[in-house]
């Protein structure tokens, strides 16, 4: 009952107060008063109790994706105006870690060599050892196999193609990094260079060497003879279950209680996309795999097939209209039809770079708020201002020099290529910067420290507005049961990035930052005496909710 009661909890207030409810479940009390209250004592909460102890869904056995009549009204159907809010977000607009997601570089810089290692945990398969074929093909153009190490662990292997070296391989060591950066779960990723007599046939698996040998020539050797192998692998797997889907829930998994196209991560995965090209996204290239950890099996949900980002659409680079159009859309075809074909779109002017490394992979006509993956989903068209900034700020947090060691680790034999991708991710960086972090006035990073409300003007620590812009501070006490406000108690203007709290000891205060021609962020503050034994003492003072709201004339994304 206590679980149940936790999972509706969840969807319907769209936040986390389990401890409490079901302890006030199973003493006979009443849940109403902990309900009532907008914000309970532990908010805001970062952890999504989502691992819990379920059995295995059943695997999937193919991509479910979208069919036909869904596809043809996502992509000709007008686009609603989603203004409901993601359901998985905290009080302060944050995406607690679970399942899903884990928060990493934004919240809590990670170092050059935790960027450069990404989500690799555990030594990738040595080229000094044989490699044991056991399985050849599988879906995609490019050459790939399964094979075993010297430590009896798989790996998935995947060549590029002899027209593309590099390519393919890169992009998967780039995007794997900057994805687990930002908090996603990807596949671990190793760059290997192995001679031909290094990979050898396991008799018991059929596989011969006469096949291995045609594998290897549709993939690109190097001049030295030996081939460019990437090896992924996802440890400590019971069960791979399948794709995931970018709407609904699973309904034989206990902890997917959130639709998909109502997670903010999900939602927030449209600008991600847009940064790194992966234009094509869609639920085959996802992975739902059952884990046990400390005897509790759940699942965790995966992003793969990362060899399809930046420039890269396998064996070939992306078409020149990816990113700028889905797979079909009708008003396209007759505008084609209307002008011969001579109408295709500015993407068709757009010059891709000169480099087999780099496929199509640039800044020429990238606009983040139009950019679209060829195949349409309900979680990416339900993207509100409130998931792009969610997003951008995670991205914009990048430094040059954290891109520089990331893209390092894709070790292309061409510096001009690593300094041609260093670049192309910095200018997408900055365009995604410009076009969503005005929302609310572009403020976060909000704490109290000494008697201050300080917090981060993103846009000045960005360049994209000045540091001296003026805005204005409302303080009000805030009624934490009725949800109202009481009539100003402090008014300020100021351009400092920390503004006095007032002098007021209500349970709750709202501090209303209103930023000219960008938003406004109201921004909760909870005030509790620092020791029961000694009313009217020192105030323990901290930011529990943050709501960003923006002109009327604010553009979706």
């Amino acid at each position: 009952m206590c679980v149940a009661f936790l999972g509706l909890t969840r969807e319907v207030r769209v936040r986390y107060a389990g401890g409490v409810l079901c302890l006030l479940l199973l003493l006979g009390g009443s849940p109403s008063s902990a309900v009532a209250q907008r914000f309970l004592t532990d908010d805001p909460l970062w952890h999504d109790p989502d691992r819990m102890d379920m059995p295995f869904p059943e695997p999937t056995p193919s991509d479910h994706g979208i069919g036909p009549l869904e596809f043809f009204e996502r992509s000709f159907g007008v686009r609603g105006d989603y203004a409901v809010p993601a359901t998985n977000v905290n009080t302060v607009g944050g995406v607690p870690n679970s399942s899903w997601y884990t928060n990493r570089h934004y919240r809590s810089s990670m170092s050059r060599a935790a960027l450069r290692r990404g989500p690799n945990q555990e030594p990738g398969p040595s080229s000094r050892s044989r490699w044991r074929v056991v399985d050849l093909g599988g879906n995609g153009e490019l050459p790939r196999a399964t094979i075993r190490d010297t430590t009896g662990r798989a790996f998935r292997i995947l060549f590029d193609a002899p027209a593309h070296p590099e390519m393919a391989t890169g992009a998967a060591m780039i995007s794997s990094r900057l994805l687990h950066a930002l908090g996603y779960n990807v596949p671990q990723h190793w760059l290997r260079r192995v001679r031909v007599e290094r990979l050898v046939p396991e008799p018991e698996s059929g596989v011969t060497q006469s096949r291995v040998d045609s594998l290897l020539t549709s993939a690109a050797q190097r001049p030295d003879s030996t081939y460019r192998v990437l090896a992924t692998r996802i440890s400590s797997v019971e069960r791979r279950i399948g794709p995931f889907q970018f709407k609904g829930t699973r309904a034989d998994d206990g902890n997917d209680v959130f639709p998909h196209e109502d997670r903010r991560e999900l939602r927030g995965l449209r600008v991600i996309a847009a940064w790194i090209h992966h234009s094509k996204i869609r639920p085959r290239h996802t992975l739902d795999v059952g884990m046990r950890v400390e005897g509790r099996r759940f699942v965790r949900h995966y992003l793969t097939d990362l060899h399809l980002t930046l420039g890269s659409a396998g064996a070939a680079p992306k078409s020149e209209w990816s990113g700028h159009e889905h797979v079909l859309e009708l008003g396209r075809v007759f505008e084609r039809i209307g002008t011969l074909g001579l109408s295709g779109g500015d993407w068709a002017e757009i010059e891709p770079p000169n480099n087999p490394a780099v496929g199509r992979f640039g800044t020429g006509g990238f606009d983040p708020r139009a950019w679209r993956p060829e195949w349409p989903n309900l979680a990416f068209q339900r993207t509100t201002p409130a998931d792009a900034f969610w997003a951008a700020k995670k991205i914009r947090n990048f430094s040059c020099q954290d891109l520089r060691a990331i893209v390092s680790t894709a070790d292309y034999s061409s510096a001009e290529v690593a300094d041609h991708m260093v670049r192309t991710l910095l200018a997408r960086r900055d365009a995604i910067g410009q076009a969503f972090l005005d929302w609310g006035g572009g403020l976060d990073r909000f704490a109290v420290r000494s008697g201050r409300l300080a917090f981060k003007d993103l846009r000045a620590a960005h360049g994209q507005a000045p540091d001296t812009l003026q805005r204005t501070v409302k303080w009000r006490a805030y009624d934490n049961r009725a949800d109202e406000v009481s009539s100003v108690l402090a008014r300020t203007t100021s351009s400092q990035e920390a503004v006095p709290l007032p002098n007021y000891s209500p349970s709750h205060l709202r501090a209303s930052l209103v930023t000219p021609r960008a938003g406004t962020t109201h921004v909760f503050v909870r005030q509790t005496e620092q020791g029961q034994a000694s009313p009217g003492g020192r105030l323990r003072r901290r930011v529990v909710g943050v709501d960003r709201t923006a002109p009327s004339t604010a553009q979706r994304p």
